[in-house]
């Protein structure tokens, strides 16, 4: 019914599901994922465990589908705002509400790590909020797709230092991702401000 927004993992639409009577998120992912037999068989099992992970506080994600050669996913809409626009209008929150967001991002990341699955790209615009205040956290495990098979995948100012290295990315990785989004949170300033990734990796050294 609607374009949503674009984003590192393609174009996201809202449209009716006929079928149950309510509306869903369709992301349709880079055309490069579809011409990649790997890299789409790669993207599949991160989707089939994601699919696994049901808590309030995650995204939930229904199923994969094709349209023209076009891969997409179909997965719960938040009708909301992310954390990022949200720091960004408002600046740091209010304590008691910085600690009710705080909380529930941690309980939607301990709930997929319970099931095995590694989200590689937490950050403030993957924290959505709805109308009444409750968050999800989107787009788990996504991060590995986007790109080649690279521990690298996700978003430089918040990755792990073993993540910008290049090594292998746990839920230890997540963990430091975690921090650096409630930095954000209570101070409404990144942590790591640079302007390349060579001066962010100084930084971070």
């Amino acid at each position: 019914t609607g374009f949503l927004g674009r984003g590192g993992m393609g174009d996201v639409y809202c449209a009716d599901d006929l079928r149950l009577g309510q509306p869903v998120a369709l992301k349709f992912l880079p055309p490069a994922i579809a011409r990649d037999p790997a890299r789409l068989a790669q993207f599949h099992n991160e989707a089939r465990t994601a699919r696994q992970v049901s808590h309030p506080n995650v995204c939930r994600m229904y199923d994969i589908g094709e349209w023209e050669d076009q891969v997409f996913l179909t997965m719960e809409y938040v009708d909301g705002e992310d954390l990022s626009s949200l720091i960004r209008r408002i600046g740091r929150l209010p304590e008691d509400k910085g600690l009710e967001i705080a909380r529930q991002i941690c309980a939607g990341l301990a709930a997929a790590h319970e099931r095995g699955v590694i989200h590689r790209d937490l950050k403030p615009a993957n924290v959505m909020l709805d109308g009444a205040g409750k968050v999800r956290i989107m787009d788990f495990s996504l991060a590995s797709a986007g790109g080649d098979v690279d521990a690298r995948a996700g978003t430089p100012a918040y990755m792990a230092p073993e993540q910008l290295q290049g090594r292998e990315v746990t839920r230890q990785s997540d963990v430091y991702s975690l921090g650096l989004v409630l930095y954000e949170l209570f101070t409404g300033r990144r942590a790591f401000d640079a302007a390349s990734l060579a001066e962010l990796i100084a930084q971070r050294e």
